[in-house]
């Protein structure tokens, strides 16, 4: 079982949204998440929806997978954060090595990864 998610912040609580184009990875990492005491706040599968989430929901942290539907939507997407939200937190999960070009204070996580490491790496992020 998970232990509770700290949250050190004290003035905004972390608040953790999940991009990826499979809706099954999306649900399992919420629940996991969710399961660990993390504020999960919504789901994505596109690039588009991603930033309409980003703008309208406003996440801390920002756990995707940068394959959307391939790489250069990934790219397109992590620049697009970078440039209108530099404060979002990114993890970025996939079932390969780290990418090449990975944002600046990136956390990569793999998907065949224990529950726990993605709740720690997310924490990690929320806790910068």
């Amino acid at each position: 079982m998970f232990s509770p998610a700290r949250q050190e912040s004290a003035e905004i609580p972390a608040r953790v949204a999940i991009v990826d184009a499979d809706r099954r990875v999306q649900q399992s990492i919420a629940e996991v998440l969710r399961v660990a005491g993390v504020e999960v706040i919504g789901t994505a599968g596109d690039v588009r929806s991603a930033m309409e989430l980003v703008e309208t929901a406003h996440p801390t942290v920002l756990v995707v997978d940068p394959r959307l539907p391939d790489i250069d939507a990934g790219r397109a997407l992590l620049s697009g954060i970078a440039l209108g939200w530099p404060s979002v937190r990114v993890v970025l999960m996939g079932w390969t090595d780290e990418p090449d070009g990975m944002p600046a204070g990136a956390a990569f996580v793999s998907k065949s990864a224990q529950p726990e490491e993605f709740v720690a790496a997310t924490v990690a992020a929320c806790n910068c």
